[in-house]
């Protein structure tokens, strides 16, 4: 297969795999109660996370949808913090900056509660 071919392939392959998530997402905006609506996460397929160390927030969230012992099958890994690279690798999500850093604003929001420091 040529490149372009998998590119193709690829793709279609993330976009139909979010459509099982918005369509229990709208199902759950017609349940005529609020606890069933607003147990509703914004998830992708558990999949897409196997093999990962995602952020606590993530974490909760997928342990909420899918429960610990699909994430422990999948071998999805925790992470202490939101520690990780942000702006396209350019810069890195920390508590602080350090002296000949500035804050990024426009990226700081993959970070959680840190900021982009680039």
């Amino acid at each position: 297969m040529n490149t372009q071919g998998f590119y193709c392939v690829f793709y279609i392959l993330l976009l139909t795999m979010t459509v099982p998530s918005l369509c229990a997402h709208e199902a759950l905006e017609d349940a005529p109660d609020r606890e069933k609506r607003d147990m509703g996460f914004a998830v992708a397929p558990i999949a897409v996370y196997a093999g990962a160390a995602v952020s606590p927030w993530v974490w909760a969230a997928l342990v909420a949808a899918y429960g610990l012992a699909a994430l422990h099958k999948y071998h999805v890994s925790r992470t202490s913090s939101d520690n990780h690279s942000c702006a396209n690798n350019r810069g890195w999500c920390r508590k602080k900056c350090w002296d000949h850093e500035r804050i990024d604003r426009y990226h700081s929001d993959v970070c959680g509660k840190y900021y982009c420091c680039r």
